[in-house]
């Protein structure tokens, strides 16, 4: 990239210098820029890289929106579908919250049924033990009015 240079015609250099042709006239018959010319036309010798044509930056410029329009349609997609994601999730979360409200309530029923079987099996145990002694004092008297 070392001292490039490209050589264009008159209105091409005019433009890129941002000077007037008279004034592109006056500096080429002072020698400060190098020319060539072929029949009529007249190419300048410029400094750097080559700046593109008006119709080259135009065609770049609609590549690149044509590439950006691309980017965005692929975007917008993506943020649908991620939407859609989104959606999904949070119905899937609701049902799952449906869910556990039933198993919550269910197991709280069970949580009361268990606490009244072992009331039952308390008052069940304290009447088998009351029979229980009960048949042991009429045991105990019956062999006491035999005996």
């Amino acid at each position: 990239m070392k001292n490039e240079v490209h050589w264009v015609d008159k209105g091409e250099a005019a433009r890129e210098l941002e000077v007037s042709l008279s004034t592109l006239d006056r500096i080429i018959r002072k020698g400060e820029l190098e020319v060539v010319r072929e029949g009529r036309r007249v190419y300048v010798r410029l400094p750097g890289p080559p700046c593109p044509s008006d119709r080259e930056l135009l065609r770049q410029a609609m590549a690149m929106v044509e590439r950006l329009g691309r980017t965005v349609e692929e975007l917008s997609d993506e943020a649908d579908q991620l939407e859609r994601e989104r959606d999904q999730a949070r119905a899937e979360t609701e049902a799952a919250r449906g869910e556990y409200a039933v198993l919550e309530a269910d197991y709280h029923e069970e949580q009361a049924a268990h606490r009244r079987a072992r009331r039952w099996a308390a008052r069940l145990g304290i009447t088998v033990a009351v029979l229980v002694v009960l048949l042991a004092v009429a045991v105990l008297v019956v062999w006491l009015l035999l005996t």
